[in-house]
C-alpha cells in the first residue's frame, strides 16, 4: 500500500510541466486514479469495489482539473510571448549584438499601437474581443552623426 502511494507521488514530481494538452490529461488522470484507488481502497470495506471508486472519481477530477490548468497555463504562455514579441525594445533586442554604429546609419523602432475590438455578433457568427496591432510609423534609416561631420 505504501509502496503504491510512494510511487504515485514520485510519478506526479518527476512528471509534472507536461507540453501538450494530452500529456497534461494522460498525467493527471493517471495520477488522479491512482491516489483515488490508494484514498478509497483504504476508506471502504471491500478494498477492491473501493479502489474502483476511487479510481473512477480521482481520474475523472484531475482529468478536468488537468484540462483547466492546462488551459490557463497556456493561456498565460501566449500572452506573455505577444508581449514580449512587440515589446522587443524594453528586452535590448533592439539590433543583434554585433550591429555597430561606428560609420554605419541606424534604424528607428517602428511605432506600435494596438486597438481593442470589443465581442461583436455577425449573423451567425461571434467574434470574440481581441487586439488588433497596427504599425502606425515605419522604421526609418537615420544618418549617423559621425558621417554628417566627415562630409562638412
Amino acid at each position: 500500500m505504501h509502496k503504491v502511494l510512494i510511487l504515485t507521488m514520485a510519478t506526479t514530481i518527476l512528471t509534472t510541466g507536461c507540453s501538450t494538452m494530452k500529456e497534461s490529461l494522460t498525467v493527471g488522470i493517471g495520477t488522479g486514479m491512482a491516489t483515488g484507488a490508494v484514498a478509497g481502497s483504504t476508506m471502504n470495506k471491500d478494498r477492491g469495489k473501493g479502489a474502483l471508486q476511487g479510481a473512477l472519481i480521482g481520474g475523472a477530477i484531475s482529468g478536468i482539473a488537468s484540462y483547466f490548468i492546462h488551459k490557463g497555463l497556456d493561456k498565460r504562455d501566449q500572452k506573455t510571448r505577444r508581449e514580449t514579441l512587440f515589446n522587443l525594445d524594453k528586452f535590448g533586442v533592439d539590433y543583434p549584438k554585433s550591429y555597430s554604429t561606428g560609420n554605419n546609419p541606424g534604424l528607428s523602432m517602428p511605432v506600435v499601437e494596438s486597438q481593442w475590438v470589443d465581442t461583436q455578433v455577425e449573423g451567425k457568427k461571434l467574434v470574440e474581443g481581441h487586439r488588433v496591432w497596427i504599425i502606425s510609423e515605419e522604421p526609418q534609416w537615420i544618418p549617423n552623426q559621425q558621417l554628417k561631420k566627415e562630409k562638412k
